[in-house]
């Protein structure tokens, strides 16, 4: 029965996988407001049926396509990264952020992802529901997440105490301004990701800006 189980759970993956992947193909040929459920069940190969199972409207499978993208990407895993996030000195905090830095470049720098957030921005006047529910479900999330990495090194005595979300948007604002400057508003050209060496400046400034002093933490 178990195992029976588990060939269950991994056909439901495999599908949902398909579908997913015709979605993104649909949504960048064709935008948002265009598509049709009957477009995106016969490009993923899957009856409408099968496609409401899933996904029961079409804002829910466009987040779902972003979140493949970004969060949950398989070669970059940013969440679950974040969240595997619980260093016991500054310098592991560090590197942590560096490799986070990394992830998060890398993910949204992706020229699918690039395009499809292009397809957000002009599908917005029409469609600002899908605005307010990709925030909620990728940006914020994301937020929480790391605020949550921060309140753990501030728990520890490792940065300086503060309010969280303004320590977050600090760390994420130098990063996110690469996928805008040189992914967003360079639409004629390849993004340009910036070398390690630029994101292990802005991590090293960020810890100079949020390190509790060593001799506090020593007493600590």
């Amino acid at each position: 029965m178990e195992m029976e189980l588990k060939e269950e759970d991994a056909r439901s993956r495999a599908k949902r996988e398909q579908v997913l992947a015709g979605a993104q193909r649909v949504f960048l040929r064709e935008g948002f407001s265009a598509v049709s459920t009957d477009t995106l069940a016969r490009e993923a190969g899957v009856s409408k049926r099968t496609l409401y199972a899933y996904y029961p409207s079409k804002e829910e499978l466009f987040v779902d396509a972003i979140r493949g993208l970004t969060l949950e990407q398989p070669e970059t895993r940013v969440l679950a990264f974040i969240r595997s996030i619980r260093p016991d000195t500054v310098e592991e905090l560090h590197e942590a952020l560096v490799m986070l830095a990394k992830r998060i470049i890398a993910a949204t720098m992706n020229p699918t992802y690039l395009a499809l957030m292009r397809t957000i921005i002009a599908d917005s006047h029409r469609f600002p529901q899908l605005i307010e529910v990709v925030r909620s479900t990728i940006p914020e999330l994301a937020l929480k997440e790391i605020g949550d990495v921060i309140q753990r090194a501030q728990d520890r005595g490792l940065t300086v105490p503060g309010d969280k979300e303004v320590m977050t948007r600090m760390y994420l604002g130098p990063l996110f301004s690469y996928p805008l400057l040189d992914g967003l508003l360079r639409p004629l050209s390849q993004p340009q990701p910036p070398e390690e060496q630029k994101l292990r400046q802005i991590v090293d400034l960020y810890i100079k800006a949020i390190a509790a002093d060593e001799s506090t933490r020593k007493a600590e």
